[in-house]
């Protein structure tokens, strides 16, 4: 499952980033980067516990703070970015 959340993040960061570059809209940049942040922390979760062999709640919390950092940025993105 986090292979397809993966690739649909990937996605979503392309779309907005496109969208960005396109209407140079401020917001989307900051949609792209929350989407980044959120896609990142997904695939760095899964690295930390399969591949570096670490604790699962060092894996889950890193991925955590990532994700929370991707909302920040979206929710940035609707409310303070003009």
């Amino acid at each position: 499952m986090k292979v397809i959340a993966l690739f649909l993040g990937t996605f979503i960061v392309y779309l907005a980033y496109r969208g960005y570059r396109r209407n140079a809209s401020k917001p989307l940049l900051y949609v792209a980067l929350g989407f980044g942040l959120i896609t990142a922390g997904t695939l760095l979760e899964g690295i930390m516990f399969v591949i570096l062999g670490s604790d699962i709640l060092e894996a889950i919390a890193t991925g955590t703070v990532l994700t929370a950092a991707g909302f920040v940025a979206i929710i940035y993105s609707v409310y303070a970015v003009k």
